[in-house]
């Protein structure tokens, strides 16, 4: 049984953020993910200067709806037993509409692309890492009123700690990732995004011998945006909770279904994103 928590474990992650979890591969492994995500909504929570309190959930203006399809590839491989490189190449298909728009904004397009590396750096009596990442403004940046680019337009630095724990003999782990993102300027609108803070943390039950039930959380806070030179805009929230279920297929892949119910935010769309995806481990052992 231990050797199936472990897989769900290096192949859990969230499905939007590629090496979630302390846990790195052996050398010589690669892992590899295929993640569907959508999302439609009328919803989104309150930003500074609107009408209602920042942060009320409340719908678009005139009727607007939002609707999003996005798949991620995300691969790690083991360089060595303590160092992964990783990859995430996201592709989104999103518009947005509402009754003042004579037709939908829409955006479909490979998004930008982050590159990653995860050093671990104790196995006991915790599993701590260190892990960096760099997005590259690879994607389309349009500047339009009503809709979120494929791309954003400029670079953003990640430095994230992680912790993990196997809770062995109970078919138990957790695992928490703080990290602090470092979001350069978008030159073509002069624009300052705001740096951001973020907090994963997940919990994993292993209830059958094939089939591990999985709780996360998910926080993300940011600085105010800048824009014009100096001046202070808005700033981003939001706080998500996914249940998911991972089904084993053998011992090198996994399947994922989950949902991901927004808590509370800002300057985000609100409700619930579907996920489906399937990740498997190529190597030594196969996990």
């Amino acid at each position: 049984m231990v050797k199936y928590l472990l897989i769900g474990l290096i192949l859990l992650g969230a499905a939007a953020d590629v090496g979630a979890g302390a846990w790195t591969l052996q050398r010589g492994q690669f892992w590899g993910k295929l993640t569907y995500f959508q999302q439609q909504t009328e919803e989104w929570y309150v930003g500074k200067g609107r009408f209602g309190t920042p942060g009320t959930r409340a719908r678009y203006d005139f009727d607007g709806q939002y609707k999003s399809r996005a798949v991620f590839f995300e691969s790690m491989y083991g360089v060595t037993d303590r160092l992964d490189l990783g990859l995430q190449v996201p592709y989104f298909d999103q518009s947005f509409a509402n009754a003042a728009f004579a037709e939908p904004r829409t955006d479909t397009g490979l998004s930008d692309i982050r590159a990653l590396a995860k050093f671990r750096l104790l196995a006991k009596p915790l599993v701590l890492a260190f892990k960096t990442g760099i997005k590259m403004p690879t994607g389309e940046f349009k500047n339009e009123d009503g809709l979120i680019p494929v791309g954003e337009g400029q670079w953003d630095f990640d430095f994230v700690g992680q912790v993990g724990r196997s809770f062995w003999p109970l078919p138990l782990y957790g695992n928490i990732d703080l990290g602090y993102r470092v979001r350069t300027r978008n030159e073509q609108i002069d624009r300052d995004p705001g740096d951001e803070w973020f907090l994963n943390a997940g919990v994993g039950y292993q209830l059958v011998r094939q089939l591990m039930l999985v709780g996360k959380c998910e926080v993300l806070r940011s600085r105010p945006a800048v824009v014009f030179g100096g001046i202070e805009a808005e700033i981003k929230r939001i706080t998500y909770l996914t249940p998911a279920l991972l089904y084993a297929v053998g011992q090198r892949t996994m399947i994922e279904a989950a949902v991901r119910f927004s808590l509370n935010g800002r300057n985000f769309p609100a409700g619930r994103q579907f996920v489906l995806g399937v990740a498997t481990t190529l190597g030594k052992d196969g996990g």
